[in-house]
């Protein structure tokens, strides 16, 4: 319940407003008013009461309402703690998948077995894979956990729930051989992209496609050859200050050879700047759009699909550059706790799960190792 205080100019005294919510038998939503309080205080005591009382008694006969009612303060809620980006995709499995299956529901009435059968319908939906399968489900859970919370059902149906297992998804990267005839040949393309420069910075720092396309040159020091990971940008081509967790903000140590392709490119950005004057969008950014916009994620990927095309590599997803990134380093014996912390993990278990395909054969250079080593 959302409201506002503000101080009558004709009268001198405090009014406020406040949106009641969904009536839980029209669905209609209510606005509060009330005006003439000599202070903001008093007016914020009595908005605060008010609200109380709403509280208490919009939910008192619960066998009339719905999930759907239900969700639907639920989701203003959520709205005020989610990313504009995570709102709008869970909002989007709303619409589309849960409230046409379980909105129809009455609140107090719903059952675990009609939770389980609608998991199963949607594991039987070939359209649906095992992650959007448990991410509709983790916006069930939530919500009914929170309806617990404000006691408006007793137990939580969606508890037990028995969910698909998700696959490990196979990942596909370039070998260092592959990865070298990539840097070599896209330099002979005639009218190269000026996204290749994002694609060098993913293969020579294992950064995120959001964290590439946010980087800004203040984030770069050229001095200590460190790259700052600070902001990230949204697939909607939003800037997003911070990034997925605490543990991608972070420091990246970047070679010599990044540093100066780097700088070559960036007097390539000052030249389009300078003839662009005033219509040029100074964002700072480093991959951006020939006037400085922030650049559409899906464009950014087609461009490297094109490349990967004309040199004759397999086609990976760009997001494999930063697997490669990271298998190459760990063929090579880096610390695995070091390349963690340089692909912004939130733990090394995270790291050790995702490339568990490169530990058998590291596996082996180690017993090698001993064999030599040790004599007996």
């Amino acid at each position: 319940m959302t409201g506002s205080i503000t101080r009558n100019k004709q009268t001198g005294k405090w009014d406020f407003v406040f949106n009641g919510g969904r009536d839980p038998l029209t669905g209609k939503r209510k606005q509060i008013k009330r005006r003439g309080f000599e202070s903001k205080r008093d007016a914020m005591d009595e908005m605060t009461k008010l609200k109380a009382e709403m509280l208490e008694n919009a939910f008192l006969d619960l066998t009339k309402m719905t999930y759907a009612t239900y969700l639907e303060e639920w989701f203003q809620e959520r709205k005020s703690r989610l990313q504009q980006s995570t709102f709008e995709i869970h909002s989007i499995f709303y619409r589309n998948v849960i409230k046409p299956k379980l909105g129809h529901l009455k609140l107090q009435q719903i059952a675990p077995i009609q939770i389980q059968k609608f998991v199963n319908d949607l594991v039987n939906d070939t359209s649906y894979s095992e992650h959007t399968i448990h991410l509709i489900f983790r916006i069930v859970s939530a919500s009914l956990k929170k309806a617990k919370v404000l006691k408006l059902i007793k137990e939580n149906p969606s508890t037990g729930i028995t969910l698909p297992k998700i696959r490990q998804q196979e990942i596909h990267v370039w070998s260092l051989e592959q990865v070298n005839f990539f840097i070599s040949e896209a330099k002979k393309i005639k009218r190269l992209t000026r996204c290749h420069i994002g694609f060098l910075i993913s293969i020579f720092t294992g950064m995120r496609q959001g964290e590439v396309l946010g980087l800004r040159w203040k984030d770069i020091d050229f001095d200590t050859q460190t790259i700052f990971v600070r902001q990230t940008l949204t697939q909607n081509a939003k800037v997003k200050a911070g990034a997925k967790n605490q543990a991608s903000l972070r420091s990246i140590h970047i070679p010599n050879k990044l540093i100066d392709e780097l700088r070559t490119y960036r007097k390539q950005l000052l030249q389009e700047k300078l003839l662009l004057g005033q219509s040029y969008y100074d964002n700072d950014l480093v991959i951006c759009t020939r006037d400085g916009k922030p650049m559409i994620p899906r464009n950014f990927r087609k461009e490297f699909y094109k490349v990967v095309e004309k040199v004759g590599l397999p086609k990976i997803r760009f997001h494999d550059l930063r697997h490669t990134h990271a298998t190459i380093l760990i063929q090579q014996n880096v610390n695995v706790k070091l390349i963690s912390e340089r692909l912004g993990h939130s733990d090394i278990q995270t790291t050790l799960n995702t490339y568990s395909h490169v530990l058998p054969d590291m596996q082996k250079s180690v017993s090698d190792k001993l064999d030599k080593i040790i004599g007996m």
